[in-house]
């Protein structure tokens, strides 16, 4: 103990007796003011519904690499669980920890050199059009609307609750996406990739004017509202989203985000130009937009083939 003084690492072992779940909700994400807010909310969400049901209550010095590989191990078996989200689960707790041991909580991360699942290619599955329908169909009517943004314009989530009805030119037929909603308050998107100019079919005007005869607009003029005509908040959204997809008997972790895969899937069929579907995408890179949708591109083998030949042919 003393030599640890001596190095400065001694930690008091009374500050590891507060629980993680305790830690976790007036320490760590307090601290959190500079990660984006999305990430936070994935941060929270993996807190709920996996860390705190594992470790809450647990002093968060009791906690060891032992528990930290059981913890992968159950995650892993889970059958409605991939590989990516037993990652991103397990990294809220390995950041979590980290931050108790830079807040001289506890000596040492229980979560360094755990093996996680490999991570396979990812393959984009996009959702039958039939389904884009009844999802429109099945969830909360005053969100019906945010379902055909998001297949009908590649908005994600935040980026439809967070549509302002300035930002719909129904003349143009386009929709000036340039604010996203968290937690209930509006936030300008960061990056200049992500601001963009999306043009829309009548189906998906049709949508925005049906809803504007129905429900009034939260303040701000923000297109969807929720009950109390506010801003709508991401988990009343979500359980909305999650008793849809459960009604209809959807693959269970059927996300929001699918939504954008239908529509870039749908304007890959309809022979877009790549360079337009990342534009419209708010990818930062043509890269991005390949590695998640390059399977879905039709190989054309015999296009191009004896182009070189003839070009070459044709020099002399």
């Amino acid at each position: 103990m003393e030599a640890d003084r001596l190095r400065g690492a001694y930690v008091d072992p009374r500050a590891g007796k507060v629980t993680l779940q305790e830690y976790a909700e007036t320490r760590w994400l307090p601290q959190l003011v500079h990660v984006a807010e999305g990430t936070k909310e994935t941060y929270e969400r993996h807190l709920r519904h996996r860390v705190h049901p594992a470790f809450g209550k647990r002093e968060i010095g009791s906690i060891t690499r032992a528990d930290a590989k059981s913890f992968v191990a159950k995650l892993t078996a889970d059958p409605g669980l991939s590989a990516s989200t037993v990652h991103t689960a397990f990294a809220t707790l390995r950041i979590l920890m980290q931050a108790a041991v830079d807040d001289e909580i506890i000596t040492a991360n229980p979560c360094s050199r755990v093996k996680l699942p490999r991570l396979g290619d990812r393959v984009i599955d996009p959702l039958p059009a039939e389904a884009i329908l009844d999802l429109a169909d099945a969830i909360t009517p005053r969100y019906r609307v945010a379902v055909l943004l998001g297949a009908g314009a590649g908005l994600r989530r935040g980026e439809a609750l967070g549509l302002t009805v300035p930002r719909v030119s129904f003349d143009k037929r386009h929709l000036d996406i340039r604010i996203q909603a968290q937690k209930g308050k509006l936030v300008e998107l960061k990056t200049k990739y992500s601001r963009r100019i999306v043009p829309v079919d009548d189906l998906v005007l049709d949508e925005i004017r049906r809803h504007m005869d129905l429900y009034e607009p939260a303040p701000g003029q923000v297109l969807i509202s929720n009950t109390w005509k506010a801003v709508a908040k991401p988990s009343a959204f979500n359980s909305a989203w999650s008793k849809a997809v459960f009604k209809l008997g959807l693959p269970q972790g059927t996300r929001f985000h699918d939504l954008r895969h239908f529509y870039a899937s749908a304007l890959i069929a309809a022979g877009v130009n790549p360079k337009a579907i990342q534009r419209r995408m708010g990818h930062a890179s043509i890269t991005e937009t390949f590695d998640t949708y390059g399977h879905l591109f039709p190989e054309h083998e015999e296009l191009g083939r004896g182009a070189i030949g003839l070009l070459l042919h044709s020099a002399r």
